[in-house]
């Protein structure tokens, strides 16, 4: 009986596959390295989605803006990029049909040891698709968060977001 051995084509179609399949895994971690350089307070609720979860996925920031974590049904996946940790003037708002804007706080978190991390920003998408609804107000601009049916709108200021609900308001009201 003779043994035989691999031939040189059959060697190099492994080398093939294992090319393929290596530049495969590559581009696909540079995709989301790429989500993650792009994110933004437009991009946020989007890049979000992406992740599958049981019962909820957020992005918190702590320590003024300047930590930012990505939690997957309550564990921490992994360290985010701060995108707002340079804007001078953020404040948060949730809108009220009877009384307009009012300044939205954020619950504190605790870590394992009970220690107190205040809270600047929290985004959060829950197991049945709803979302954190709520108004950004940034030097430049404001971004509406309206939930999870809706894109991300973008106003030149906090007045102009609040005379367009207002409208929006009346014209359900008719």
């Amino acid at each position: 009986m003779q043994k035989r051995g691999f031939t040189l084509l059959e060697l190099l179609l492994v080398v093939v596959i294992i090319g393929v399949v290596y530049g495969l895994v590559i581009s696909s971690m540079k995709k989301l390295t790429d989500k993650e350089s792009a994110l933004g307070f437009e991009t946020l609720p989007s890049f979000l989605e992406t992740f599958y979860q049981q019962n909820s996925v957020a992005f918190i920031c702590t320590d003024n803006c300047r930590n930012c974590k990505l939690y997957v049904d309550g564990e921490a996946l992994k360290k985010m990029p701060a995108f707002m940790k340079d804007e001078r003037r953020l404040n948060f708002w949730t809108f009220d049909v009877n009384l307009g804007m009012q300044e939205l706080r954020f619950t504190p978190l605790f870590d394992e040891d009970g220690r107190e991390f205040d809270v600047c920003f929290k985004y959060e998408i829950f197991e049945d698709g709803s979302s954190t609804e709520m108004v950004i107000e940034t030097k430049k601009k404001s971004y509406d968060y309206r939930g999870s049916l809706h894109k991300v709108d973008t106003f030149v200021s906090l007045q102009a977001l609040e005379e367009s609900r207002q409208e929006e308001l009346r014209e359900v009201l008719k």
